[in-house]
């Protein structure tokens, strides 16, 4: 087994991070369990790296990684591939290698020992910090294996070194100094005289450090109460030349910073404590997410700088389907289609809240809904029949009824960014892009449910659809034959959040989920079909809104006309039947009494729309002409 020889020194004695060797490999001589701290309920690991020539104390595994301890994959005598790491320097008189990123070359049980003999490696950080800022020192250094001094850069000063990451706008004063790219945890001077560390350098191993970044969202204030009390937070996402990490701010940080920062402006942000990020939440490309405290002090920028805005990593609209639930995206799409704003009761704090559901379209041909919450769905009508571009940083995934989209406050979006994929996009949707046909992500609430894959009733039958693990979402053109009108509504809670039925007492309706009795109750609609095409028939199940479709009429209407007209209420059954629909259905194989049953479920329901039927025919024979 081959260590990389001598990486340690090399690695120690480069003062620009940006060469720091790739990928070394390296054996495992210790490791160490320590207690958490700062906060934070994590253990951490402290490491000692071997390169078969020097042996190195100060090494710490990133929190994420704490499972490979934990699975037996990192232990004594393994040998390990850093593939992405930093090398910093805490407390002013340390430097500390942190592994990110990591791959298993050989486990502990493959090696017989240790790999040659290694001699530890001396400190040197004294050297290194001065060389950092320009400052030349006589530290002796301390010898390797062989007995010959270990390499050193001749020292510069920051002043003279060309910068990466100077402005295009930079003063014409030739003294000004420029910032530094400095990805390994050191600091560079700023125009204000600051030494700036970059985002990617910062790891909860550091307390002493300033960032100069970029606001690119910033949240509403949110409020919560529990057990516990009551409190506030928000958060904004700060972006440099090296990356980009989320910061929140709490109660007196609230009303410290909240109305001095503003999204698009840049600040430095001193102090500040790490966490490993929770990836549910955030598409941010980082591992850690920062936390602002009391120790905290957050300036405005005042010289010219030129820092990056937003970083997007879209994703296609139909590779969405593949994406897992409660993921976090970015997205870009033509917002085909706006709803309007309704209201509905939070189940956790009993409070209305607005929403409003879009309908996004790319070139991938595939739509999908999004629903806006609170203020950004209010403010969103003067773009809703302007089919504007929506950039989204963060959204979150959903699998109701096939795959939906949640743009939380914690989310950024633009309207008709200044970016290349909106302007191609723009330029699709304009030239033709608007009238191609599309297939759906989602279900029933936009009216653009007819797109998917299509399936005869036979084909549901021989392919065994819904049989996996997860349900199956296809379309049927088919017609209702059959449908049970007896048991088709029942009394619901008025809840906007809730559906269950309810009990009658004394004049007074009980909803047991909610714990509480209503004067009245609401209509809902739960109505089993049995619907036929020319391969065979089937049972299906349609709930609220497909089933006021397919009788079309509302389910307080026809609760009326139950109690008041039973010849109306029969007509608009009899008018539903024998009549051809489009229905996106969602099968799946579900086991009562160790029997295992195909359950369809009606997500949406579309009336035939002949042209666009025969459309989509017509690319079906064509497509089998040409095989």
């Amino acid at each position: 087994m081959e260590l990389t020889s001598g990486v340690i020194n090399e690695i120690l004695c480069t003062p620009d991070p940006e060469n720091l060797p790739a990928n070394p490999v390296v054996q495992v001589l210790g490791v160490k369990k320590l207690p958490a701290s700062g906060g934070s309920n994590q253990e951490r690991y402290r490491l000692v790296l071997s390169d078969g020539v020097h042996y190195y104390t100060s090494a710490m595994l990133g929190t994420q990684l704490n499972d490979k301890v934990g699975d037996d994959l990192i232990e004594v005598k393994s040998v390990i591939r850093i593939t992405r790491y930093t090398c910093n320097v805490i407390q002013e008189t340390r430097r500390i290698i942190i592994i990110l990123d990591l791959e298993i070359v050989a486990k502990a049980s493959d090696m017989s020992g240790k790999i040659g003999e290694p001699q530890q490696m001396s400190d040197l950080v004294a050297n290194h910090a001065n060389l950092r800022s320009g400052v030349k020192t006589e530290t002796k250094p301390a010898p390797n294996s062989n007995n010959q001094p270990l390499r050193s850069n001749n020292p510069t000063t920051t002043a003279n070194r060309p910068s990466p990451y100077a402005s295009n706008h930079q003063s014409n004063a030739p003294t000004t100094p420029v910032q530094q790219k400095t990805y390994g945890g050191g600091a560079a001077a700023s125009p204000g005289g600051k030494n700036i560390f970059p985002i990617v350098s910062l790891t909860p191993y550091q307390n002493r450090w300033t960032i100069r970044a970029r606001i690119t969202s910033k949240s509403n204030i949110r409020t919560w109460s529990n057990s516990r009390g009551e409190g506030k937070l928000f958060s904004v996402d700060l972006v440099d030349e090296s990356g980009e990490i989320r910061a929140t701010g709490f109660n007196d940080i609230v009303d410290k910073y909240y109305d001095m920062l503003e999204q698009g402006k840049v600040y430095y942000f001193t102090k500040g404590s790490l966490k490993t990020a929770n990836k549910k939440f955030t598409s941010l490309k980082n591992d850690y997410e920062m936390s602002l405290n009391s120790d905290t002090i957050i300036e405005p920028c005042m010289e010219e700088c030129d820092l990056p805005t937003v970083q997007y990593e879209f994703r296609p609209i139909k590779d969405i389907e593949q994406v897992n639930k409660d993921s976090v995206i970015d997205i870009i799409g033509v917002v085909k289609l706006a709803g309007d704003v309704t209201q509905i009761t939070t189940k956790a704090t009993n409070k209305q809240v607005s929403k409003r559901d879009i309908t996004l379209v790319d070139q991938s041909k595939a739509t999908i809904r999004a629903t806006l919450w609170g203020q950004d769905a209010e403010k969103f009508d003067e773009y809703a029949n302007r089919f504007p571009v929506l950039a989204i940083k963060g959204a979150k995934v959903s699998d109701f009824g096939g795959r939906s989209l949640s743009i939380p406050s914690s989310s950024n979006f633009i309207v008709n960014p200044d970016i290349p994929e909106a302007h191609t996009l723009r330029g699709w949707y304009d030239n033709g892009g608007a009238d191609e046909q599309t297939s759906s992500l989602s279900g029933q609430g936009m009216g653009d449910s007819v797109g998917g894959t299509y399936k005869t009733i036979a084909q549901i039958k021989e392919e065994n659809l819904g049989a996996g693990e997860k349900a199956d979402f296809f379309n049927v053109r088919a017609s209702l034959v059959f449908m049970k009108k007896e048991n088709c509504l029942y009394q619901a809670c008025p809840s906007a959040e809730c559906n269950k039925k309810v009990n009658e007492e004394n004049g007074q309706y009980r909803c047991e989920k909610c714990d509480r009795t209503y004067p009245d109750f609401k209509y809902r609609l739960m109505l089993q079909s049995n619907i036929a095409d020319h391969t065979g028939n089937q049972w299906i199940t349609s709930f609220q809104d497909s089933a006021e479709v397919i009788l079309g009429c509302k389910s307080d209407k026809l609760g009326r006309l139950r109690e008041e007209s039973e010849n109306e209420f029969d007509k608009l059954f009899s008018d539903a039947s024998f009549t051809p629909f489009i229905l996106k259905v969602r099968a799946k194989h579900e086991t009562y009494q160790d029997e295992s049953k195909l359950k369809c479920v009606t997500v949406a329901a579309t009336p035939v729309d002949y042209k666009r039927e025969c459309t989509r025919l017509i690319g079906e024979i064509k497509q089998l002409a040409s095989k």
